[in-house]
């Protein structure tokens, strides 16, 4: 029988991690490679009045994701540690395929989070940029929403790998037992 922790964990993490996922690809997929495309008082409304919530709500859902999946890993490498000590994880995480992948999984889950956090800081200088009434300011708002494209599509690779290296340890991979 599953314990209720591993359920709320479990639960948690599965659907704030959509939330998130989707978030990302719907910016990194449909808005950052747009905004070049817009004009120059449609982007500076969004910086100034929707991305900045949008923003600050995808974050949130993000740490969530990162919290709620890092307790569920801790949980199975707890459960693991008291079965057999530490030899039993060291097995578990790197001798069997559910382990390898969901190590895998959370190692570029991470590193998409580190990612977030840059795309993040760029989008908090644009934000700034754009509250500022400077000219000369065009070239380094241009350069910033080039980055922000190449950081959403790295985002979306190493999320989307993440999912599909998580889906596969909980849908197709037995639990190590």
């Amino acid at each position: 029988m599953t314990p209720p922790i591993s359920i709320l964990l479990n639960v948690v993490h599965g659907f704030s991690a959509l939330i998130y996922f989707g978030g990302v690809m719907l910016f990194g997929a449909v808005f950052a490679p747009k905004l070049t495309r817009l004009s120059s008082s449609t982007v500076f409304e969004l910086m100034r009045e929707v991305f900045p919530t949008v923003l600050s709500f995808v974050e949130a859902v993000g740490l969530l994701t990162m919290v709620f999946g890092a307790g569920e890993f801790i949980h199975y490498l707890i459960g693991y540690y008291l079965a057999g000590g530490f030899s039993l994880v060291y097995r578990v995480l790197f001798s069997t395929p559910w382990g390898a992948s969901v190590f895998s999984g959370a190692l570029l889950g991470l590193a998409g989070f580190v990612v977030g956090i840059k795309i993040a800081s760029t989008f908090e200088t644009l934000f700034k940029l754009y509250k500022s009434t400077d000219p000369s300011k065009i070239d380094q708002i241009k350069l910033l929403e080039i980055k922000l494209r190449f950081y959403s599509l790295v985002g979306m690779v190493l999320l989307t790998m993440t999912v599909l290296l998580m889906v596969l340890a909980v849908s197709f991979l037995p639990i190590p037992s």
